[in-house]
């Protein structure tokens, strides 16, 4: 029986004489860096086989803040208003972590807005509401007395819902906020890709790309306290954009509502049953995805190095058990071990070459501290 081998340790800076330590103690073969760290040129040099995290889509303010209106967003849910008279305001971010989410003001509200009255379900016309983007309102007039309101829109996700809660839980303090962005914008596409192979060139050593993941979070939405407060490992949520609707309807004949995405507050969850916008929406946003992640695992075969995929973050798009994963040419998914379910749909998963399971916890200080 081998005692060696088949393990992968995770490591981070100033951490390397631990690391042998543990890297003998446990038989290890790999070694990964973990978020927002790098391995010391001392744990390079043991000579155990190198994953390094990289992050398509965070971790370049200096290209984002520059193009602020290409983040990720998503449809948001305002708590219901009841209009008491013939008006009623509705407050936008009531609810939400404001750190993590912007309401997006600039594409036409009239457009890609909905106002419902929830009582009856109706939507309501755009000519009985207006927004005043600088209280965060949203105005309505011709109000039943009585009903209730709410308002689905667009927000940008300006912080990244991982590295936030990795920042958070860790207490990074000052640590400049990572802000995502969407490639579905050309110009950040380009971007995206020619910062990758720029990567691969400055980073020889090492053997395995570990993108953590590609493009899109799953829905993963945080309170004013800071508490989760939406999280759905299979939503599509917080895949959306004003071009990427416009394309939909371009390309299927119908223009999705922002009701298909809230879901009457469920953000379609995966308990309840899809609908075909949903479908559709789902069939839509994997072929961008999926034309993009072959290009990045491409390049890194290119560069002689393999490309896995971590079965988390910014997975949506990437199905593996959705028709034609395994022409994307990625050579191993890894995913965290939370129980017997999720390691058999690791272990399961066609057309890589193989499959790696991540134990929890992580060693972060929610877990371990003195006492």
């Amino acid at each position: 029986m081998s005692t060696s081998g088949r393990f992968t340790i995770p490591s981070e800076s100033n951490f390397a004489e631990k690391t042998a330590e543990l890297a003998r103690l446990w038989g290890a073969d790999a070694v990964r860096n973990s978020d927002g760290t790098q391995l010391d040129d001392e744990v390079v040099a043991l000579g155990m086989k190198v994953y390094t995290a990289y992050f398509p889509t965070r971790a370049h303010n200096e290209w984002i803040t520059l193009h602020m209106d290409e983040t990720p967003q998503v449809y948001l849910l305002s708590k219901r208003a009841l209009a008491e008279s013939d008006t009623v305001d509705v407050s936008l971010m009531d609810g939400f972590f404001e750190e993590q989410l912007k309401p997006n003001f600039d594409a036409d509200p009239h457009k890609y807005w909905e106002v419902v009255d929830r009582s009856t379900g109706a939507v309501v016309p755009t000519e009985q509401w207006t927004v005043d983007a600088e209280a965060g309102v949203v105005h309505v007039s011709g109000a039943e007395l009585m009903h209730e309101y709410t308002v689905s829109f667009l927000a940008c996700i300006i912080w990244d819902p991982v590295e936030m809660y990795n920042h958070l839980t860790n207490g990074w303090g000052d640590k400049e906020h990572e802000i995502p962005f969407d490639i579905y914008h050309p110009a950040t596409r380009k971007f995206v890709f020619d910062t990758f192979e720029q990567w691969l060139k400055d980073n020889p050593q090492v053997d395995v790309v570990r993108f953590t993941t590609f493009f899109y979070q799953f829905t993963l939405l945080f309170d004013q306290k800071q508490r989760e407060k939406v999280v759905d490992w299979f939503g599509c949520a917080c895949t959306v954009s004003p071009a990427a609707l416009d394309d939909f309807e371009k390309e299927h004949g119908y223009r999705l509502r922002p009701e298909d995405f809230v879901n009457e507050g469920s953000y379609n969850s995966a308990w309840r049953v899809p609908r075909k916008p949903q479908r559709d929406w789902i069939d839509f946003l994997s072929h961008f995805v999926r034309a993009n992640v072959k290009k990045l695992a491409s390049l890194s075969h290119e560069a002689g190095k393999e490309a896995m995929m971590f079965l988390g973050d910014q997975w949506i798009g990437t199905e593996p058990y959705k028709d034609g994963f395994e022409d994307l040419g990625l050579d191993a998914v890894v995913g965290s071990i939370g129980d017997g379910t999720t390691t058999r749909m690791i272990a399961d998963i066609p057309g890589v070459k193989y499959t790696e399971g991540r134990f929890l916890p992580y060693f972060f200080p929610d877990t371990f501290y003195e006492g």
